[in-house]
Parts: C-alpha cells; sequence; structure tokens
C-alpha cells in the first residue's frame, strides 16, 4: 500500500508543477482584427481575393456585371492593377490566382474554342503562357518567392491531377480514387497544401504533400511564347 500511495503522490505532485508550468508560459492574449474590406473599383464588381504575398500585395479575380472574369492586383499601396485579360482569353475568364514577392503571377485562362484552361505567367505587362506537357488542361494555382509553381493538369484522357515544377521538372501526383486533386499552393520548402475530390465525385477533402527533397532554383519557364498584356 505504501508503494501504491508514493507513487500516486508522486504522480499528482507532478502533475501539479506541469500545470504551473504551463500556466507560467502562457502565451499573451492575443486577438484577430479585420484590418479594412475591399473591392476592386468599378459599379457591380465582385471581388474575389486568392492569394497574398509577404510583401502585402494581393491577387484575384474580378467579375464584371457583364459575368466576365478578369485577374487583378491590389498592391501594398491600395493601387490596383488594370484587369488582367491574357490574349489567348476566348471565354471572357481570366483568373490571377498566385503572386510572389517580386509580383510574378500566375493564374489560368479559358480557351473557349477547345472548352479547356491554360496557365499564365504575368510579369512587367507580358503574359506567359504554360501547359503541363501531354495535358489537356492546365491550372496554375500558386507559386513561391524562388518561382516554383503548383496547380492541377488533367493528363491526355486520364483524370485530373495535381502537378508541382520544382526548378523546371514537373511532378504529377493524385490522391488514390479521387476525382480530382489540386495543388492550390507551396512553400520555400517545396511542401505543398491543397484538396480533392473523393470516389463520390462531390466531397472534397483537403491534402499536403511533404517535400522529399528541397530545391531553390527559378522554374518559370524560359519557352512560353510572350505577349503584350491586353489591360482593356
Amino acid at each position: 500500500m505504501k508503494k501504491i500511495f508514493c507513487l500516486v503522490s508522486f504522480a499528482v505532485g507532478f502533475t501539479a508543477l506541469a500545470l504551473t508550468g504551463a500556466l507560467a508560459q502562457s502565451p499573451p492574449d492575443f486577438s484577430i482584427q479585420l484590418l479594412s474590406v475591399f473591392d476592386y473599383p468599378g459599379a457591380g464588381n465582385q471581388t474575389r481575393p486568392q492569394k497574398i504575398s509577404d510583401a502585402g500585395d494581393v491577387v484575384g479575380i474580378l467579375v464584371d456585371p457583364s459575368g466576365a472574369s478578369r485577374g487583378f492586383v491590389m498592391f501594398n499601396n491600395g493601387n490596383f492593377s488594370m484587369p488582367l485579360v491574357d490574349p489567348n482569353d476566348t471565354g471572357n475568364i481570366t483568373e490571377g490566382r498566385g503572386i510572389n514577392n517580386s509580383r510574378l503571377v500566375c493564374g489560368d485562362y479559358l480557351d473557349a474554342t477547345s472548352g479547356t484552361f491554360h496557365g499564365f505567367f504575368f510579369s512587367n505587362n507580358t503574359f506567359t503562357n504554360y501547359d503541363v506537357p501531354n495535358s489537356t488542361t492546365t491550372i496554375v494555382l500558386g507559386l513561391n518567392n524562388v518561382g516554383d509553381f503548383a496547380g492541377s493538369a488533367t493528363p491526355t484522357g486520364g483524370i485530373q491531377e495535381a502537378f508541382l515544377n520544382i526548378g523546371g521538372t514537373v511532378t504529377e501526383f493524385a490522391v488514390t480514387d479521387a476525382t480530382a486533386t489540386l495543388a492550390y499552393q507551396l512553400n520555400a520548402n517545396n511542401q505543398s497544401c491543397g484538396y480533392y475530390i473523393d470516389s463520390s465525385g462531390v466531397t472534397t477533402h483537403g491534402s499536403i504533400r511533404w517535400a522529399r527533397r528541397v530545391r531553390s532554383c527559378s522554374a518559370i519557364p524560359s519557352s512560353g511564347s510572350q505577349m503584350t498584356a491586353d489591360t482593356t
């Protein structure tokens, strides 16, 4: 009985010390504040921000009263870019999806003739289009500060998969039995997050992919055609 009593007493004492230490190290109180709200200028526009850079620039999508989707950037000083319209957009859909600290923007546009989406990068008033090799659809959804990027693509005759482009090397992956897998963003360690649609074709779930190797080099394609931005 004494041994049992001693062990219990020790456990209670240890718990008390642990609780005391935890209380002593409790983080200070903090609050979350809504700093501001904003809309892209113009009557009737819908504003859908997508990502924010470390520098505070915001990229997103505006939907105008006609239903056309355009990309936009809200700079950290509060000014807005002109609407971003990829020159190959024939379906009235150009979407700004990601932005990094150098203000390189990524996104996608609709080719109405084929009914497929294709990726783009935008910088210095120039569009560079991008497609994952051997795919019918490419959506570039996010990029990091060294230019590696993530998104989703549909292989020819296949099911929509997620992809990462790290240093120019494309890796495609999919969750088992998913009807679609999308990588929405990646960080400096090339870890990505996104979501997938399960076998029901309706329900979505989160996913994270941990990188096995870390590489830091520019992955922006150099072979893409460059075009002056149409900002009308």
